[in-house]
């Protein structure tokens, strides 16, 4: 592949955020758009900066706007080439970008995509990366990102060392209030003086089900363990998520078992989540667990071990069997659901 070089060091850069737009069989991600969300927030807190956002692949963006919301330009390069994850051609399909708008700053939503993705351009660019939530100064400016270390016992603050930097935003990290209202234009993009064919040979693709929720993005979670018993045991979390309208995720031991995918897994090892609701059931509460859940809104237990560290971290607690518990939750779910 002869792909031209962008050569940084001639670039002025200047007060310009760029998000990047992660779609999944041509639909925009959640947590995408909250990533702009949040960006959009702080560019109204610190003066204004001007934001663009990248979308590779082709898309849905009849609703993209509804949405969105903010002000801004959305680039989309639509080509077939860029449906699937390529490291090489969304490399250097973002290196192209951030040039030619000169940004300082570009911006991620936590995933597995932007894990591989992220340092992979910052060693290209020369860029700080960082992740977690953003850290806000008294005046309003970013200050760097927080985030949970040391198996979730302390938070740090991390700030940029560098004029560009990279940021992977954590599921927590949401606009705390209204963002300001604008205008998205959605525009095409297409790679400058580069073909985009043969970046890489699939070998194997794994698709999830078109029907499941990523627990990333979902507003509820509720997640088994090991006191679930066996995969037949998940049955009773598949239907109380589907009556709540949520995702179920799993502790290392249930995916490490094969009862559950490791899409589903939640904490150090696994993924971070912020839903409003997070139910564990038959989850101890190792400490590795709990480093995933540190920005959940309430959470609720089910452990016959009255004793488990879950409970420590828990608002509302159940000591009891998630085999005899679970069943009359969910007929309970569904009677109130049956009166609303």
């Amino acid at each position: 592949m002869n792909f031209h070089s962008v050569e940084q060091e001639n670039i002025e850069y200047m007060n310009r955020f760029l998000v990047f737009l992660e779609q999944r069989q041509g639909v925009v991600k959640q947590a995408s758009i909250e990533a702009w969300k949040s960006v959009q927030e702080l560019a109204a807190r610190s003066g204004g900066a001007v934001i663009s956002a990248l979308l590779p692949g082709p898309a849905d963006t009849s609703r993209l706007e509804e949405l969105m919301g903010g002000d801004g330009v959305v680039c989309h390069a639509d080509d077939e080439a860029f449906r699937l994850y390529t490291p090489e051609g969304y490399v250097h399909l973002v290196m192209e970008r951030m040039a030619g708008e000169g940004c300082s700053a570009l911006f991620f939503a936590d995933s597995a995509l932007a894990r591989d993705l992220a340092p992979r351009l910052s060693v290209r660019l020369r860029a700080s990366l960082l992740s977690g939530r953003l850290s806000l100064s008294a005046a309003g400016e970013v200050a760097g990102c927080t985030r949970h270390v040391y198996a979730a016992s302390a938070e740090a603050t991390f700030v940029p060392a560098r004029p560009i930097s990279i940021t992977l935003l954590s599921s927590g990290s949401r606009a705390s209030s209204a963002i300001p209202g604008g205008t998205i234009t959605i525009k095409p993009h297409a790679l400058c003086g580069a073909s985009v064919d043969g970046f890489s040979q699939l070998a194997h693709r794994i698709v999830m089900r078109r029907d499941a929720r990523d627990v990333a993005e979902a507003g509820i979670v509720v997640a088994g363990g090991r006191g679930m018993g066996s995969e037949k045991g998940f049955a009773l979390l598949d239907e109380l998520a589907e009556l709540l309208g949520g995702a179920v995720g799993a502790s290392r031991a249930a995916v490490d078992a094969g009862w559950r995918p490791h899409a589903s897994q939640i904490g150090q090892t696994g993924k971070s989540v912020a839903p409003a609701l997070y139910i564990a059931c038959g989850i101890s509460g190792a400490i590795q667990h709990l480093a995933g859940i540190g920005s959940a809104g309430m959470v609720v237990a089910i452990n016959t071990d009255m004793h488990a560290p879950v409970f420590d971290v828990a608002d509302y607690g159940i000591v009891g069997d998630v085999g005899q518990v679970l069943p009359r939750l969910n007929d309970a779910v569904r009677e109130f659901l049956k009166k609303k």
